[in-house]
């Protein structure tokens, strides 16, 4: 269907959402997704790991401020090692969560994130976090009860608020939630909400990542092509990055975006 879509000028150089095995659900060091980046011929790569506080969930998959501390160490040690072989950029992807806003606020201002990526991963039930991006049947089952179209509604009315909110460059994976649900749709709600996100983000001067691990999961990035014209016709800016959760997965899928 997107076969012949032209997509915007990007600058495929660079990875700009790269994780570890620092935020419990990546695997590999630091160093070894430079090198990847490095063998790939990339210019630049920016590590994004993740921020979330006040969470009810069972498992740990983000950074606490004792790990960014590591990842920090860490990565000013890579970016002189690698100086004139590859931009290395210390960023963050935070997790938005309305009641933790201060929190937070708080962890931006204590470390010198380089690049911010702002996302949404989680759905409050009312007594837990649901993880709308989890391949999780548990999670998948639960959010399925409560309602696509109700799990959608808020996830993108969550995106709205967090861009009014923090401080960031750019908005992650923007049509990700319920990647794994079968047969999910944007219904025109949906698309008048997306729309509104889009003129914030525009009045912000917050970019938009095209995220390719949505080929992965499905024949397109993340957003969808639709998305990404709409975003590039009023003058919002696109970042690519691969979400990658291996080195192996650095700069995966670039070249269908070329």
């Amino acid at each position: 269907m997107f076969s012949s879509f032209s997509y915007p000028p990007l600058d495929l150089s660079g990875d700009h959402h790269i994780h570890t095995k620092l935020c419990n659900h990546a695997s590999g060091e630091m160093e070894e997704y430079v090198q990847a980046a490095v063998a790939n011929g990339l210019r630049s790569m920016t590590f994004l790991e993740h921020l979330e506080c006040g969470l009810i969930y069972e498992q740990q998959i983000w950074l606490t401020e004792e790990l960014f501390c590591q990842y920090f160490e860490e990565g000013f040690r890579l970016k002189k090692q690698y100086a004139g072989q590859i931009e290395v950029r210390l960023g963050v992807e935070i997790g938005w969560n309305a009641l933790a806003a201060d929190e937070l606020l708080a962890v931006l201002a204590r470390f010198p994130f380089e690049h911010r990526g702002l996302s949404c991963h989680f759905y409050f039930d009312g007594s837990r976090h649901l993880n709308m991006l989890s391949s999780r049947q548990e999670h998948i089952d639960a959010l399925s009860a409560v309602g696509a179209d109700k799990v959608l509604d808020a996830y993108f009315a969550s995106l709205i608020e967090a861009c009014a909110v923090i401080p960031c460059d750019k908005l992650c994976h923007l049509d990700a939630a319920l990647r794994h649900l079968p047969g999910i749709r944007l219904n025109a709600r949906h698309h008048e909400q997306i729309s509104q996100l889009l003129e914030l983000m525009r009045g912000k001067g917050i970019a938009l990542e095209v995220n390719t691990s949505g080929y992965a999961v499905r024949p397109l990035p993340y957003p969808a092509p639709a998305i990404i014209r709409q975003a590039a016709d009023i003058g919002i800016a696109l970042i690519p990055g691969s979400d990658a959760h291996h080195p192996q997965q650095v700069g995966r899928y670039f070249e269908r975006l070329g």
